[in-house]
């Protein structure tokens, strides 16, 4: 009896456990997802906002351009047109005063008297026949006079009229084009600005996004932060300017796994692997071994770090990268991650070597 009494036990603790892990499921389930890093959910939507303003910014670009190509089209078609109707009026200068010269010879005939055949071929007859008399004969000459004169006068006025409308039209269009310039030209360097901020922004967030994989994005987007500060700064500097951005670049592999003999994101770093692939993403060879990438130099004092400058450690065992504010990019061992942390920690201060500077002084 004791003994069939105990056998339920094991069927109704089973059945409890089932309970607990069937309510630890649904806990699980109906659980929200992991809470969202405010700081990186905000960079994230400013990159999206600046995104939105290039590609506008963009369009107008576009839209200017081809108004300008349209302008620099119509300059080329006026130029052809009023060198043309120049040629025209030129030609026209030169036969009105051909004529006007063989109408004042005429002229002078007529008062010094004309014979019936020289008469028969000003007047266009076709036979003396058609002269009916000597005044009809003065008539029909001084009309024949006046409307040669006037034809070709009016020819002319309309060729010059034509001229002087297309050389308006093509200074009404220069002044177009020079607008137009002008405004492409300011569109283009906000666009310029906001692409530089796109790319800031798009370099945040990939870091911010590595970074939170382990718990570190405020401190790495603080990182970053200051490092595009000192950049700004050392604008005259291209080895320091080099170094920061060096720095960004290895900010962006904080989360990729420690891989003993690794040199990619892709498979993995360890320390001097690390180094070694940001370097040369930027044309610079350092050998992949800590105590070669010491011997190369130049030395830093400890006093005198500054960000981008190689930090070793542990009888040059260990290397990482300084990147300013008193912290420290590596890769530090087996199991953990690329990350960040304190060039205060006792293990960094009772093993630190040295420093040195890579890239151009």
């Amino acid at each position: 009896m004791h003994r069939d009494a105990l056998r339920p036990l094991p069927r109704l603790f089973g059945v409890a456990w089932v309970a607990i892990l069937l309510a630890v499921c649904a806990a699980l389930a109906h659980a929200g997802p992991a809470a969202a890093n405010p700081e990186l959910d905000q960079k994230k939507a400013q990159l999206a906002k600046v995104r939105h303003e290039v590609q506008a910014l963009d369009g107008r670009v576009e839209l200017l351009t081809e108004q300008y190509d349209g302008a620099v089209v119509r300059l080329h078609q006026l130029k052809v047109q009023i060198r043309r109707a120049t040629s025209r009026l030129h030609a026209a200068e030169i036969h009105l005063a051909y004529e006007q010269g063989v109408l004042a010879n005429l002229m002078v005939a007529r008062y010094k008297g004309l014979d019936a055949t020289t008469l028969d071929i000003v007047l266009g007859a076709s036979s003396l026949d058609q002269v009916t008399g000597s005044l009809d004969i003065q008539a029909r000459f001084d009309a024949a006079v006046t409307e040669a004169v006037d034809q070709i006068q009016v020819a002319k006025d309309a060729i010059q009229a034509q001229r002087l409308q297309l050389i308006a039209t093509r200074v009404q269009v220069l002044a177009e084009k020079r607008l137009i310039a002008k405004r492409r030209d300011k569109i283009t360097g906000l666009l310029r600005r906001r692409r530089r901020l796109m790319h800031s922004l798009g370099t945040q967030v990939r870091i911010g996004e590595a970074a939170d994989q382990i718990g570190q994005a405020h401190v790495a987007l603080e990182a970053a932060a200051w490092v595009r500060q000192d950049m700004k700064q050392n604008q005259g500097d291209p080895g320091a300017v080099l170094r920061d951005q060096v720095v960004l670049d290895g900010l962006a592999q904080i989360g990729v796994p420690y891989v003993w003999g690794g040199a990619s994101p892709q498979t993995g770093f360890d320390c001097s692997g690390l180094v070694m692939w940001l370097w040369a993403r930027h044309g610079v060879a350092l050998p992949h071994f800590a105590a070669s990438q010491y011997h190369l130099g130049p030395f830093v004092a400890e006093s005198d770090l500054r960000i981008g400058d190689l930090v070793f450690f542990h009888k040059l065992g260990h290397v990482g990268i300084y990147i300013g504010h008193g912290y420290v990019l590596h890769a530090p061992h087996t199991g953990a991650t690329v990350e960040i942390e304190s060039f205060n920690i006792p293990w960094f201060q009772d093993t630190y070597v040295g420093a040195t500077r890579p890239g151009p002084p």
